[in-house]
């Protein structure tokens, strides 16, 4: 209907998945990170902080750009910038179509990253 082919279109989306890729383990290396798993349809890698000996989720969405998501238990509530995680964390759930509960928006951020990324009892 367009003029474009099937295998330009296959073509684009290869060129897209390896910019996706080559942005995550452009994260990793810059936050000295070892890449565990990379799913590029959630927009989602796991992987490990050897320096903090930390899991981390780094997030890429259209809303928030790249992410880095350390998973410790924090003292959040003491922190300036938990209104302003839990404002991101938030964004990144309506984009990817997570229904958070009043409940889900007390949990600290780390317990909320989580469950919006679907890693729930991998931490």
């Amino acid at each position: 209907m367009m003029g474009v082919s099937r295998q330009a279109i296959h073509k684009a989306y290869q060129i897209i998945d390896q910019k996706v890729e080559q942005a995550f383990l452009e994260a990793a290396e810059a936050n000295n990170l070892d890449a565990r798993t990379i799913n590029l349809v959630e927009g989602v890698m796991e992987a490990y902080s050897p320096a903090h000996k930390l899991p981390v989720i780094v997030s890429f969405s259209k809303i928030n750009g790249v992410k880095i998501w350390y998973l410790y238990e924090g003292r959040c509530g003491e922190c300036h910038l938990e209104s302003s995680c839990r404002k991101i964390l938030e964004n990144e759930a309506d984009e990817r179509g997570v229904r958070l509960t009043t409940a889900d928006k007390l949990i600290p951020p780390t317990q909320l990253a989580l469950k919006i990324f679907g890693l729930e009892g991998n931490n």
